[in-house]
């Protein structure tokens, strides 16, 4: 299957990102962290970012795939694929990241280990993986639902520029969410990137910058990845019922055959 080129691309994706996820905190939250309380904000940021690479582009990435599904199968063919595709996906994003992650340890010049990843809390994978299918099904009903809008070849590359873009703004807001969110909550459950963006950067920064050592705040993206499931399964029964009553039953669609004389004309 030529979707196939999806999986190994995940998994690209994550190892690509890793530096971008390595600096995330230095350009976007804090350019020069100091004193411990600061270190362990930043080191454990870092840790969850890496161990999430590529994540949110694999969603896109399912989305698309999904899409580009739909245009090549008949519908319900086309929703197996995806949900496949969206589970090989996940676990192409998941050995990736945790291969070329890990848990790194920081050890002070006293001796003391700064960061000890047995007493933090954990973003949940399990939400952010589920989406992975969910994305793709998703996509399925939209390459349905927008097929005559997105028919030429340059349509579609500028429609996907575009919802990348969008897809990259919407991310990095989410990911910036330190502890509380600064938008109203509702837009998790409306936007789907932005709560898998918000229930990262809430895990990884729900852990905030004491004046003495860290100090917990924040539901560590508790709320984004409930948000994530709920939202994303909505979406994806609305798109797909909607896709499913306009799609045509091939069988009931029967063309005229060629040779065919209307009523009443002679043979010749």
């Amino acid at each position: 299957m030529r979707v196939l080129w999806a999986i190994p691309v995940t998994a690209l994706l994550a190892a690509v990102l890793l530096p971008l996820n390595d600096d995330f905190y230095l350009t976007w939250i804090n350019f020069d962290p100091q004193g411990e309380g600061q270190q362990w904000e930043w080191r454990y940021n870092r840790e969850i970012m890496r161990n999430t690479s590529g994540y949110l582009y694999g969603h896109l990435l399912a989305l698309v795939t999904g899409a580009w599904s739909a245009r090549r199968r008949r519908f319900p063919v086309a929703l197996a694929i995806a949900a496949g595709m969206g589970a090989a996906m996940a676990a192409a994003a998941f050995l990736t990241a945790h291969a070329l992650g890990g848990e790194r340890l920081r050890v002070a010049a006293d001796g003391r280990v700064l960061w000890e990843p047995t007493i933090l809390g954990e973003v949940q994978h399990g939400p952010l993986l589920v989406a992975f299918p969910l994305y793709a099904l998703l996509g399925a009903g939209l390459g349905v639902l927008l097929a005559d809008r997105l028919g030429s070849r340059r349509t579609r590359v500028v429609a996907v520029v575009l919802l990348t873009i969008g897809w990259s703004v919407v991310s990095v807001v989410g990911l910036m969410q330190v502890g509380r969110i600064d938008f109203p909550a509702a837009l998790l459950w409306m936007v789907p990137p932005l709560a898998a963006a918000t229930a990262i950067g809430m895990a990884s920064l729900s852990l905030g910058a004491g004046e003495i050592g860290p100090a917990f705040l924040g539901d560590w993206g508790d709320t984004a990845s409930s948000a994530l499931i709920i939202g994303l399964t909505a979406w994806t029964v609305v798109v797909t019922g909607a896709a499913l009553a306009r799609r045509p039953d091939p069988a009931a669609v029967r063309p005229e055959p060629r040779s065919r004389m209307w009523p009443g004309t002679p043979n010749r």
